[in-house]
C-alpha cells in the first residue's frame, strides 16, 4: 500500500490533470469530416480546440486526416482507405492518442469515450517502463517508494479517464482495493524465471510487468462498475502481463 506521504503527492497530481481541459474539433469541407466528428463526439468549430482533425478526401486512396493543435506533441498525417467506424478506432484513435503530449492525456479520455481506453494503456505502459528503469536500479531500498508511487498515479489517472472524482478519499480507497490482491507474487515468481541471473535485472522486469498487471486489473475494474475482475480474468491479465515483459526483455536485449 502507498506510503501516506506518497499518496498525498500522487492525489496533487492526479487531480491536477483531471481538471484539465482538452476539446476535440474535427474539421474540412468534405462529407467525411462531418462522419468523423459523429464518430468521435467531436465538435466542428477549431476555435479554442487543443486537438484539431483536418479531414480532407484523396480520391482513390480514402482519407487523410491532419492532427494538430496545442495538446498534439507530435503533429502527423493519418491516411485512412475508408472512414468506417473499424478503422477509426483501429488506425485513427491509437495514433491520434500517440501524438498527443502527456498532461493532455487524461483530460482527453475523460472528456471524449472512445479515446479511453487506448489513453489508459498509453498511462499503464508509460508507467511500466519507468517502473522498469526504477526496479533496475543498483540502489537497495530506492525501488520501492518510487514503483508505488508510480503505480499509484496510474491507478489514479485511470481513474480520472473513467470519470472518477479524485477525491483524498477516493485515492485511499482506490490504494487500498487496488493495490493489493491481483496475484503479483505469483507473476514475479514467473517473471523471475525469464532472467538468467537475479538482481537489479529481475527487479526491473518485476516492476515492469506487475504495473502493466495492475493497471489492467484496474481498467476492468472501472469497466465492471467497481467491481474486483474473477480470478480467471486476472489469471488472464497476468499471462499477458508475462508475455509483455518477455517482449520487453527481449527488445532490451537487443539494444
Amino acid at each position: 500500500m502507498l506510503g501516506l506521504r506518497n499518496l498525498y503527492r500522487v492525489f496533487h497530481e492526479s487531480r491536477s490533470a483531471a481538471r484539465r481541459h482538452a476539446s476535440l474539433a474535427v474539421v474540412g469541407n468534405v462529407p467525411e469530416a462531418e462522419r468523423l466528428a459523429k464518430l468521435l463526439d467531436a465538435g466542428r468549430s477549431s476555435a479554442s480546440a487543443e486537438v484539431l482533425l483536418n479531414v480532407t478526401d484523396t480520391p482513390g486512396t480514402g482519407v487523410e486526416v491532419y492532427v494538430s493543435g496545442e495538446a498534439v506533441e507530435d503533429k502527423e498525417t493519418i491516411s485512412l482507405a475508408a472512414l468506417t467506424e473499424e478503422a477509426v478506432l483501429r488506425e485513427l484513435v491509437p495514433r491520434v492518442v500517440g501524438s498527443l503530449d502527456e498532461d493532455y492525456l487524461i483530460p482527453l479520455g475523460r472528456g471524449y469515450p472512445v479515446f479511453r481506453h487506448p489513453v489508459c494503456e498509453k498511462i499503464i505502459h508509460k508507467n511500466a517502463r519507468q517502473n522498469a528503469v526504477v526496479g533496475a536500479l543498483p540502489i537497495p531500498g530506492a525501488d520501492m517508494p518510487a514503483i508505488t508511487a508510480n503505480q499509484g498515479r496510474m491507478v489514479l489517472g485511470i481513474a480520472a479517464v473513467y470519470g472518477e472524482e479524485i477525491s483524498l478519499d477516493r485515492a485511499r480507497e482506490l490504494a487500498g482495493v487496488l493495490a493489493a490482491g491481483f496475484g503479483l507474487r505469483a507473476l514475479a515468481r514467473q517473471v523471475v524465471k525469464l532472467v538468467p541471473v537475479a538482481g537489479w535485472a529481475a527487479s526491473g522486469i518485476i516492476g515492469y510487468a506487475g504495473t502493466l498487471a495492475m493497471g489492467r486489473a484496474t481498467i476492468l475494474y472501472f469497466e465492471r462498475g467497481k467491481r474486483k475482475p474473477e480470478s480467471e480474468e486476472l489469471s488472464r491479465i497476468r499471462r499477458w502481463a508475462l508475455q509483455e515483459a518477455k517482449t520487453f526483455l527481449a527488445r532490451t536485449r537487443r539494444q
